[in-house]
This record gives structure tokens, C-alpha cells and sequence, in this order.
């Protein structure tokens, strides 16, 4: 199992270093390759001080999912607002869901880890996180289809084609970075930002 390197952050209290360290082990190990000693290990914590937190693997993990999704949300929230016109907001939430990819890649990893790595959880998860982001998005795709700017199209194929393309792109990056150049790296990321938005326009668009 991977070590997590400490973290000692001084300016968040111990519940947000919790979620921190967490975070980087789900992405790095998955929620069964993830034990709660190595998370608090790596807080600098014992055991019973992190359960104090969380009573629960189960419960940090949902933990570091309800806090994605929180801020995957209000971004999103926040660039629906900054438009009344469908195609705007869409270009608008994608243009913030490719900076999150960028900036947060363990978060990125860790939503490809419980797409695959949990099957067995979800037929018995009580919280999807993600829904209401997703629910949200569909809300948007079809208000656009009835105004008359969006393609007749099923919202949630739509929207899971997108994702899972900068998912997997994002995940790549790394090995990407070794096979290029560093002058054609920078170049692929400006390139898969228009891509993005090009395959939207052409697909959902009228």
C-alpha cells in the first residue's frame, strides 16, 4: 500500500485535515485499499481521535464524496447565474467543470474509483452524492430543448459522453506529460479546452 505523505497543514483544524489526507488515499488506493489507520497516520493523529471525527471508513468516505459534491454544486449554481440564456450557462458550467478536472485531479480520480471500484456498495448506498449536479445539469440541458436552442437528445447520455471523455483525459495526464514535450503538453491542454467546448457546441447546440 502507498504511504500518504503527512499532512500538517497548520491553518485547517483536524476535521479538514481528516478530509484532506482522506482524499488523497481514496484517490491513490480506493476505498478498499484505504485503511483508516494510514489516514490517520498521515494526519499525525491516532485512530481514535480520527474516529471521534468519523465513526467509520464508510462515513469518511461518504464524507469526502458530500464535500465534492458540495463545491462541484455551488460552481455550478454560480455559473448558471452568470447567464439567462441556456447555451451561456452550459458553455459557462462546462468551462468550470474542465478547471475542476485541472485543479483537482484526486477528486477527479477518486469519482472514476467508485464508478469502478465499488459495485458491489452501490446496491446498497442510501446517498448518491453527485446526483443533484447531475440532476441540476439535466434540468438545464432540457430547459434548453424546450426554448428551442438545444438538439433533441437524451440529457444524461449527453452529459455522461462529455464527462467520461475529461475524465479519462484528466487521468491521462500524467503519463501524457512524460510521452510529450513540454511545449506540445501545454498545447494539448489549451486544445482539449476548446475540444470540449467545440463537441458541445456541435452536438447540443442549434
Amino acid at each position: 500500500m502507498t504511504k500518504l505523505k503527512s499532512v500538517k497543514t497548520p491553518e485547517l483544524d483536524t476535521k479538514s485535515r481528516i478530509l484532506q489526507a482522506a482524499l488523497e488515499a481514496f484517490s491513490q488506493s480506493g476505498f478498499y485499499g484505504t485503511s483508516i489507520n494510514s489516514v490517520a497516520e498521515a494526519v499525525n493523529i491516532k485512530k481514535p481521535s480520527l474516529l471521534h471525527h468519523f465513526s467509520s471508513k464508510e462515513k469518511l468516505y461518504g464524507a469526502v464524496l458530500e464535500s465534492i459534491s458540495t463545491r462541484l454544486l455551488s460552481e455550478l449554481e454560480a455559473a448558471m447565474d452568470s447567464s439567462e440564456n441556456e447555451k451561456e450557462q452550459m458553455l459557462s458550467v462546462m468551462d468550470s467543470f474542465y478547471r475542476w478536472n485541472k485543479e483537482c485531479p484526486n477528486e477527479t480520480v477518486l469519482l472514476l474509483r467508485e464508478m469502478l471500484d465499488n459495485p458491489q456498495r452501490a446496491a446498497t448506498a442510501h446517498n448518491w452524492y453527485l446526483a443533484p449536479w447531475l440532476e441540476r445539469l439535466v434540468e438545464l440541458i432540457r430547459r434548453g430543448q424546450q426554448n428551442g436552442r438545444f438538439h433533441e437528445l437524451e440529457p444524461m447520455a449527453f452529459l455522461y459522453n462529455i464527462i467520461g471523455a475529461q475524465h479519462y483525459f484528466v487521468v491521462s495526464l500524467p503519463t501524457l506529460k512524460q510521452i510529450l514535450r513540454a511545449s506540445d503538453f501545454k498545447a494539448l491542454l489549451k486544445q482539449q479546452r476548446q475540444e470540449l467546448k467545440t463537441l458541445i457546441e456541435l452536438r447540443l447546440f442549434k
